[in-house]
């Protein structure tokens, strides 16, 4: 805990605790700002910060070298490995996606991506934020691939507060939908008992890594078949193909949160 002091009229000095703002008085709110920084600074003590390359897309500018995260020190080695690859594996994605749009330099091109969520998306296409709709899937793809641009950018420029990623004991990874575009962190929750199971492939966990950036985008769902936050990571797990008529949905979106 990190004292908050301020003076009063008469220079005596009162002490707070910055985490309790809501007992705070008129004249430590002065501080507040500076000092929850301060507190969020020394609580990374308990994680490991993590450098990850961000890959150039054609037609992508003003993107920063690298992309920073914080991971809970409870992880194992190993569980810090399968997070850090299924991190650069949806930079990967997303930078396919980018490079197949941009189509020789017409930007016109439709990526793998967007075609396949296409085949199955058909509800809420548009984030939470937007006043405009959204006409179909192959839109939300693009529109969802321009928005997580944004939130890298934020994380690579420090822009955004430091991503966290901490442990969880239900599903698989948690992230709630963010309703603004800008300075969104990309904190999430993972449960490391998922991360140790053979059923979690690292094409699934690509997915739910990118199911819980579309929550940080401001997509919504109720977790489950035809919304387009399902269908977009779910074209991930099966690298693109199409459904198998005997293979349940809920064989997938059962690692969403």
């Amino acid at each position: 805990m990190i004292p908050l002091t301020c003076k009063k009229s008469k220079g005596k000095k009162r002490k707070k605790s910055c985490l309790k703002k809501s007992t705070c008085t008129k004249c430590q709110q002065k501080c507040l700002k500076k000092c929850l920084k301060k507190c969020k600074k020394k609580s990374l003590k308990d994680y490991t910060k993590v450098t990850i390359g961000v890959p150039k897309p054609d037609g992508v500018k003003n993107l920063p070298a690298n992309m920073y995260f914080y991971l809970h020190k409870s992880f194992t080695d190993k569980q810090q490995q399968r997070i850090k690859d299924a991190i650069k594996s949806v930079l990967l994605k997303w930078y396919d996606h980018f490079n197949q749009k941009w189509d020789g330099g017409t930007n016109a091109g439709t990526s793998k991506l967007a075609l396949c969520t296409n085949l199955y998306a058909t509800k809420i296409f548009k984030p939470v934020w937007s006043k405009s709709p959204v006409s179909n899937a192959i839109a939300a793809t693009n529109l969802a691939m321009n928005q997580i641009t944004q939130l890298i950018r934020d994380n690579g420029f420090e822009k955004s507060p430091p991503a966290t990623i901490d442990p969880q004991s239900l599903t698989t990874i948690y992230a709630p939908t963010a309703s603004t575009k800008r300075r969104v962190p990309l904190s999430l929750r993972i449960n490391p008992k998922q991360l140790d199971s053979s059923a979690l492939s690292d094409l699934k966990l690509t997915g739910s890594i990118l199911h819980a950036w579309l929550h940080r985008a401001g997509w919504t769902d109720p977790k489950t078949t035809s919304y387009f936050i399902s269908e977009c990571p779910m074209c991930v797990m099966r690298n693109y193909k199409s459904k198998d008529p005997d293979v349940r949905d809920s064989n997938s979106y059962k690692f969403f949160d």
